[in-house]
């Protein structure tokens, strides 16, 4: 991880704070004092801090990921399309196989990734936990990079694609069919471990009702909550899941619902069951780039919002999205939600701007961390160039940020104050040598798996 910079001072930006209070701030200063900012204001007097000149750049809040699962990015040389060659065919018949080496280095790609396109806080939603190793694997990489992260821990659930046999080989008592229960006490040991952790929170992603028996996802979220822990669950991503099973109803009778608890997709929720989403404040992240891509249903932001529900975005897996591309999420999620609207400006460019930083904090109960360029805030921070040729001329900037930038402008990036981007290069990140590695590790990968592509 970069050292930290104890004072620095963003020289004559443009800000869109995300802060209803300070608004957009042209020719402004970002004064930052030890991780955290202090003043953001034009003409800001600190005579004694290193200097950013931002001149001709945008700033804006670090994009805010509020699901996705960064180990899996190391698949994403060998998934395609449909039933056979798809996410769900290679993740059931690869990810058995992943060593704590293998976590490591996809959630390290995924981590650069995101970074080097303006991402600065995920939630981990690490669904592939094969054991103690593979989670410190995981935390370690997201240290290295030093990301600012939410890692809900998750339970390796039995592939279909794969015998009973081989599974049960592979996993030994590590991997959790329908009427198993998490291993809660490597839970506890994490959680107990990041007390206090200026940059990880943990927590807890279940299978729930739709993957999980009844006195199994009932132990799991009571588990969670005896060791204050949110949680997190996948919840009507598709048809089919809600043609068979109502989650949010079956949570409800049970009791389970609450604030803590965060649903990833909610594409297709019944009417009684959106009501009771809004009713228990819980927030809905939507990933529009995979949910297409699966052709899991559209992302129905408008009809969230207007239920009163807290929406954020996320990538889910770049195994399927293709690229850490927030802007480009930002783009698909605002075109299809004006388009179900029927009205163009149903969801403005700073409205989806907040949908990816603000509202993501508020999934992850970071909103008093970030997600805004707010004084007392933490520093994470995005600078993006306004003098390329896809942006310029800049007459509004965040219609050039939403509707036209790409991972390319961003030329810097700051995490707690620390720049982990500048220039538009990585500080800490030796590009060719991480690619190489991920290239080698995901042919050993296939190898042990027995698993050729493209024949498979």
């Amino acid at each position: 991880m970069p050292s930290p910079n104890d004072h620095l001072l963003i020289r004559g930006v443009t800000a869109l704070t995300v802060d209803d209070d300070l608004g957009d701030l042209a020719g402004a200063d970002i004064e930052i004092r030890d991780g955290r900012i202090a003043a953001v204001a034009p003409g800001l007097d600190a005579p004694d801090a290193e200097v950013i000149d931002a001149t001709g750049m945008i700033a804006i809040p670090g994009f805010v990921d509020s699901h996705w699962h960064l180990w899996g990015t190391l698949l994403r040389g060998v998934v395609g399309d449909g039933p056979k060659n798809g996410w769900f065919a290679r993740k059931g018949r690869l990810a058995p196989y992943f060593t704590p080496g293998d976590t490591h280095l996809g959630v390290r790609l995924a981590a650069a990734e995101g970074i080097a396109a303006g991402v600065t806080t995920v939630h981990d939603w690490a669904h592939n936990v094969l054991g103690p190793e593979h989670a410190d694997a995981d935390l370690r990489a997201l240290r290295e990079l030093g990301l600012r992260a939410h890692y809900s821990y998750g339970a390796p659930s039995a592939h279909p694609s794969m015998p009973a046999e081989e599974m049960r080989r592979l996993m030994g008592d590590r991997g959790r069919g329908f009427d198993e229960a998490m291993d809660f006490a490597d839970v506890e040991r994490l959680r107990d471990a990041y007390a206090g952790d200026p940059l990880i929170s943990v927590g807890v992603n279940v299978r729930g009702p739709a993957r999980s028996a009844r006195q199994v996802y009932r132990t799991e979220f009571q588990a969670a909550r005896d060791l204050g822990l949110p949680l997190a669950m996948h919840c009507a991503g598709t048809r089919a899941e809600v043609e068979r099973i109502h989650q949010v109803a079956l949570l409800d009778e049970d009791g389970l619902l609450g604030p803590d608890l965060l649903l990833a997709h909610c594409l297709h929720l019944p009417d009684a069951d959106l009501a009771r989403v809004a009713e228990h404040g819980i927030p809905v992240t939507v990933s529009p780039m995979s949910e297409l891509r699966l052709a899991m249903g559209l992302p129905p932001l408008p009809r969230l919002r207007a239920a009163g529900v807290r929406v954020s975005l996320s990538l889910d897996t770049t195994a399927i999205a293709a690229s850490a591309d927030p802007f480009q999420a930002m783009r698909v999620a605002l075109g299809l939600a004006n388009t179900e609207a029927g009205d163009a400006e149903a969801v403005t460019p700073r409205d989806i701007l907040r949908t990816a930083t603000l509202e993501g904090a508020h999934a992850l109960g970071l909103a008093g961390v970030t997600g805004s360029l707010t004084p007392g805030k933490r520093a994470d921070i995005v600078l993006i160039r306004a003098d390329r040729l896809n942006l310029a001329p800049v007459a509004d900037p965040a219609v050039a940020v939403v509707h036209s930038a790409q991972p390319a402008d961003v030329d810097t990036v700051l995490v707690d104050g620390r720049v982990l981007k500048r220039g538009g290069r990585l500080t800490g990140v030796d590009e060719a040598e991480l690619v190489t590695a991920a290239g080698h590790a995901l042919r050993e990968l296939c190898g042990r798996a027995g698993f050729t592509w493209p024949s498979e």
